[in-house]
């Protein structure tokens, strides 16, 4: 693997951990190892010597404000004193009513990163340098983050919307100071954050614009913007979205992954056969002095 692609697949791996936060917004068993880890390769990653820590140095003013706001999404999430989430014993507690905090923390963060990468790559292939296995790892996982981003917000969009209806029904349509507090602080974040990561995406096949561009047209049907096809109810609107983004998942998860096995194996040779040089020249070195 050619140095430039070493590099990209470094700050990528930083990315990478900062995308597996929104894992805390899945109510599931979450475990203290891993916590630790992303938050120590996520910190570690600030430091000079690292492919991301040169890359803030080198950039000046721009490095020094996506550096504060790498310590921000640290401190709000991996800190001792964030509320989010909680360890205790082996496991991690999730406060998940701010799942929503979780969403806006990670797409904030991997957007200006996702430039980054993505101005790499298009450098590499400007130098002749580019390598299938870093192209088609950062493409893959791009598709990879936008869908699952879209899928969890989705999920917690529709619990948004459903406790919104049930207000406006018990209301009588009529907006009620609660009613107001799920449209300005729930459904109106998260229907902006979907927008974001739509307008940010750096890739162009059909599949993955498809997808997102209908949940798009779901949000749109819940403000009242679109109608909703045959008058169906949200349930089945919302039913067919999640199972459609579901599947779409289900497929590119296992392409995501083979093509990131693959990147970590050709990068520990890589990194193997520069160990490997270098000890031959210290080898010659020695015996030309001696």
């Amino acid at each position: 693997m050619k140095q430039i692609n070493q590099y990209i697949f470094n700050i990528y791996h930083f990315i990478l951990n900062v995308r597996d936060t929104m894992e805390y917004a899945i109510e599931r068993d979450h475990d203290k190892a891993i916590f630790d880890n992303r938050k120590k390769v996520i910190s570690e990653n600030l430091n000079e010597g690292t492919a991301f820590g040169n890359f803030l140095k080198n950039n000046g003013e721009a490095g020094d404000k996506i550096k504060e706001q790498v310590n921000a999404f640290l401190d709000d999430f991996y800190g001792p004193d964030q509320k989010v989430l909680t360890v205790a014993g082996d496991k991690v507690r999730v406060d998940y009513s701010q799942a929503i905090k979780i969403y806006e923390g990670v797409l904030n963060l991997s957007n200006p990163l996702r430039d980054i990468l993505t101005q790499y790559v298009a450098m590499s292939r400007q130098q002749k340098d580019d390598e299938p296995v870093i192209t088609n790892l950062v493409t893959l996982d791009e598709r990879m983050f936008r869908v699952v981003f879209t899928m969890l917000v989705m999920r917690t969009f529709e619990k948004s919307f459903a406790e919104f209806q049930k207000m406006m029904t018990e209301s009588k349509g009529q907006p009620t100071p609660q009613s107001n507090f799920i449209v300005q602080n729930e459904l109106f974040v998260m229907a902006k954050l979907l927008r974001d990561s739509r307008q940010h995406i750096h890739v162009t096949d059909n599949d993955t614009l498809d997808i997102i561009d209908d949940t798009l047209k779901v949000v749109e049907m819940t403000e009242g913007r679109r109608d909703r096809p045959g008058q169906k109810g949200f349930k089945e609107i919302f039913d067919d979205i999640n199972r459609r983004l579901s599947e779409y998942v289900n497929i590119i998860e296992p392409q995501w992954k083979a093509a990131y096995d693959l990147g970590v194996k050709e990068m520990i040779e890589a990194q193997k056969q520069a160990q490997e040089a270098a000890a031959n020249k210290d080898a010659t070195d020695n015996g030309s002095q001696a």
